[in-house]
């Protein structure tokens, strides 16, 4: 249930453009009085202690595209969400209020700048639904659909291509139910002769998405999974640099940010529980090292439980530039280590921090802990020195969030 009294008192804080606040407010008097909405908007929140953004959906009859579309967002994972909140097959006309919004936009959606009487907007559509939607049998192994799809089974391939492969149906199904800018659906024989199956793709064709079958023979050469998944999916790929190439941050933040770093985690099952965790616990965005696991790596999707895909994640290659850069523009960063003379229930909280979770063997590097605004420890009775990663990495979030919401 919206709370349209908190969405206004949003808006006015944080929106710039005040003719779009008072239509709304006027829009929401009239539907208190009547139950209608004029015009009728479509209104959408994100945010979970507190909220971060909302998404304006107004009808648009003109400049060939379905609705005007107002975002406010304050932080990473608000315009995210907001962003594959937004219906397939729908043209949107997306009001550009700040630079940081426009470099995101691409990441879900695909379309062009426009001008129009109102100022620049850009012209989109999800991903994966701008087309008309194929429905076919793939028979061979060479079509061009399961030789692109099969690519994706290699980092080179889903970065050259922006796109990473899912499988199995409790996956594929939350990525069509969270709006993820899918790309391609496949499925075997066997998918759509279960009732679940026939729903799924049913929805798919519903929001435009291209589903091919094939059989099983095919979709063992796409992915090295067995037994052979039913369904698999290609999504476009978001995996932005966390610097900029002028060493700036490329990632936008609040006062109230809440952001998770991992190290040189190695095994994609503990990375994906480790992203899994994060986004239980809402944070803004998670920070990758590049020497660790690859996120799109199966396993890590697997793991993760849905995190890949709807969660903000970042990369870099060193962490020590990051590190400083974060601590120049107002971050707290915290360490995680065993080894820490403070304990994490005397530690006193202040956002927008960074919470550092290093190896699963040798925990923090000796520049990831040189860099940490202070270094922080678990406390634990005897018989155990360490926690697994993706267990530490809950302890430290969730004591931070109750800490400070």
């Amino acid at each position: 249930m919206i709370d349209y009294d908190k969405v206004i008192a949003f808006l006015e804080k944080e929106h710039a453009n005040m003719d779009v606040v008072s239509r709304f407010k006027e829009a929401f008097h009239t539907f208190c009085k009547t139950g209608k909405w004029q015009p009728a908007y479509e209104v959408f929140v994100s945010g979970w202690q507190q909220l971060d953004g909302v998404m304006l959906l107004e009808p648009e009859e003109t400049l060939d595209a379905d609705y005007q579309v107002h975002l406010t967002a304050t932080t990473e994972r608000s315009l995210r969400e907001l962003l594959i909140a937004f219906p397939r097959r729908r043209i949107g006309l997306f009001h550009l209020t700040e630079k940081w919004i426009e470099n995101r936009i691409h990441e879900v959606l695909e379309g062009d700048r426009v001008q129009t009487d109102a100022g620049a907007c850009y012209r989109g559509v999800k991903r994966g639904s701008s087309t008309k939607a194929e429905q076919r049998n793939v028979l061979k192994r060479k079509d061009a659909i399961v030789s692109h799809l099969r690519k994706l089974t290699s980092l080179k391939g889903k970065l050259e291509h922006a796109q990473f492969l899912i499988e199995g149906h409790l996956i594929v199904e939350r990525a069509v139910a969270d709006g993820l800018p899918i790309e391609t659906l496949l499925y075997t024989p066997g998918f759509v002769a279960t009732p679940e199956g026939k729903a799924l793709l049913k929805q798919a064709a519903t929001e435009n998405l291209s589903a091919y079958q094939v059989s099983d023979g095919v979709m063992g050469s796409v992915t090295t999974t067995r037994p052979i998944p039913l369904i698999a999916a290609s999504v476009h790929l978001s995996y932005p640099n966390f610097l900029s190439a002028d060493g700036t941050l490329n990632f936008h933040f609040g006062q109230r940010c809440l952001l998770l770093i991992a190290e040189n985690i190695a095994n994609p099952d503990n990375l994906g529980m480790t992203l899994r965790t994060a986004d239980a616990a809402g944070v803004s965005a998670v920070l990758l090292t590049d020497d660790g696991a690859n996120p799109f790596h199966k396993n890590c999707i697997r793991a993760s439980r849905g995190a890949i895909g709807r969660l903000s994640l970042f990369r870099t290659p060193s962490i020590a530039p990051a590190i400083e850069t974060l601590r120049t523009s107002g971050w707290r960063v915290l360490g995680a280590t065993a080894s820490a003379e403070t304990q994490l229930y005397t530690t006193e909280f202040a956002l927008p921090t960074a919470i550092v979770v290093g190896n699963e063997n040798t925990g923090l590097s000796p520049e990831a802990r040189q860099c940490c605004t202070e270094l922080i420890g678990i406390p634990m009775a005897s018989g155990q020195s360490s926690l697994n990663v993706g267990v530490a990495a809950g302890v430290l979030l969730y004591e931070l969030t109750r800490r400070l919401w």
